[in-house]
Order: structure tokens, then sequence, then C-alpha cells
């Protein structure tokens, strides 16, 4: 499991909890979130207090905006309990706030008891994420009809890709061929994809069939 950590959480204490469990753990700066866990979950964490006062001065959406365009399966935490943190703050507009990150952006809320809590809800995502990494994804029943929906539909098939991350493919090599084509250092080079995602897709495309399984 390999856990991202922006550098200025280090004040949270989560850094330092994630570093006793058996973990690739990296510090680093994340443009958009506080950490993203196995190159692909990118989660904002916010205090209780922090989250109240980012609604405020309006500084929460525009994060909700930036996760929506860059990443590809962006979660909020939120750390303690919002309607008990003892700020001047109305019921209806805190719940306002979190109806309206779940129904019009999309994005899951997590709510975190504590620290240790949220170290022990990474590292359940992290787990949950890499299980279901082995099965194969239902992207639906309904097939897109437009050429460039194919396209796209075709790559969410390959490892660790969703929508944000194939269209990026598609607007740096420019046919799905060549995207199939891709060596894992080119591969790299396309914003959301690291060195594990690349090679898993390379190792999709490159391993060969086994008889064994050809009737599962």
């Amino acid at each position: 499991m390999k856990i991202e950590c922006d550098y200025r959480e280090k004040g949270s204490g989560i850094i330092d909890l994630l570093a006793e469990e058996d973990i690739q753990l990296v510090v680093k700066t994340i443009q958009f979130g506080d950490y993203c866990i196995n190159d692909s979950i990118t989660i904002e964490r916010k205090t209780a207090r922090d989250f109240l006062q980012s609604i405020a001065d309006t500084r929460l959406f525009k994060q909700l905006s930036n996760m929506k365009t860059y990443c590809d399966y962006p979660v909020v935490l939120i750390e303690g309990n919002p309607f008990k943190t003892g700020m001047n703050f109305r019921y209806q507009a805190i719940r306002g706030a979190l109806l309206s990150i779940q129904t019009i952006w999309h994005i899951p809320v997590i709510f975190s008891r504590s620290k240790d809590d949220t170290r022990n809800i990474f590292m359940m995502i992290g787990t949950q994420q890499e299980k279901c990494m082995n099965t194969v994804p239902l992207r639906g029943v309904c097939k897109p009809g437009k050429l460039k929906s194919r396209q796209l539909y075709l790559l969410q098939g390959m490892p660790r890709i969703g929508p944000k991350l194939a269209k990026r493919l598609m607007q740096r090599f420019g046919s799905v061929q060549r995207v199939m084509n891709a060596s894992v250092d080119e591969l790299k080079k396309v914003e959301g994809i690291g060195l594990i995602s690349a090679q898993k897709i390379r190792d999709l495309l490159e391993s060969p069939w086994e008889k064994s399984r050809a009737h599962e």
C-alpha cells in the first residue's frame, strides 16, 4: 500500500501514525488534497473547525472544484463533529454544505472521530482499493455510442484509469493505439499516472493469456 501525504500535514500527527504501519509512505507537496492512496484516491482532510472556516471563506468550494477536475477519486474526510465545534455557525449552512458536496459535486464525505480513526480509515481504504483491483469493475450496462465516448470507455478498462485520466491519455497520445503502445516512461508523463499505475497498465497489455483461466 502506498500513501502520499502533503508535507503541510506534518503538524496533524497523521503522518506519524501512518509511519507506524507497514506501508510505502511518501511525504511531498500534493497540489490537490492532503493525501493520495495508491496513486488513485485523493483525500482532502479537514478538522471540524477548519471545515466550517473553509465554508465561511469559500475556500472549500474552490478545493472541491479542483479535486473534481484533477483527481480521479476525490474524497472529503472531516475529523470531528462539524455540528459541535462551539463556533457560531447555522445548522442549515453546515447541512447544506455537506449535501452539496455529496449530491452536487458527487464527492463522498467520510467522518472520523479522531486522528487514530483517520489513520485506520486510510488503511481500510487502501486495503479495500487493493482488493477491488483484483476484480473486473462493471462500467455500466449501456455502452457509449459516439466514437470519442467509446475510446474513453475502452481506456477506462485499464488499471486505475478513470474518466479524467482516460481523457488525459487521449489528449496526450491522440489515439487509443498510441496509448496502448506507450512505454512506462511515456505513461508516467501523464498527470496522475505514477510508476506503479504505469507498470500495471503495461503488465495488463503485455502479460500472456493463461489458458487455465480461459473458461473462468
